[in-house]
């Protein structure tokens, strides 16, 4: 009896835990978005501000990905609204960030994004 019992409460736990990690990857940021968010985490100052610790939602719709060329040089501009998940802890924010081709990496200012698709000072 203690074996069935054991067992049962051995399932039931590996039971929740999978829930709670379907639950989990239908939450999950996709890409680019999520690079671009987690750049923002680490410099709350450019954008974030006081919710750059909060679990954030991006909103799809407000959210877009655009991507063209200078001069043979690809680039991507991406351009994401988050929300914190709670309400009442911010309000929704819109961040942009900046990839170019050969660049690694996620460029969080214009300038810098101009100046490595090699466009002039204005």
């Amino acid at each position: 009896m203690t074996r069935v019992t054991g067992f049962i409460v051995f399932a039931a736990a590996v039971l929740t835990a999978l829930i709670f990690v379907v639950i989990a990857s239908f939450n999950r940021m996709p890409e680019p978005y999520a690079a671009c968010v987690d750049s923002h985490r680490e410099r709350p100052d450019v954008a974030l501000g006081q919710i750059y610790n909060a679990d954030l939602v991006l909103e799809e719709d407000a959210s877009s990905v655009e991507e063209g060329e200078h001069e043979t040089v690809g680039y991507r501009i991406i351009t994401a609204k988050v929300a914190p998940a709670a309400r009442a802890a911010g309000q929704p924010v819109t961040i942009i960030c900046y990839e170019v081709d050969g660049h690694g990496g996620v460029i969080l200012d214009e300038d810098t994004f101009r100046e490595r698709l090699g466009f002039a000072h204005d």
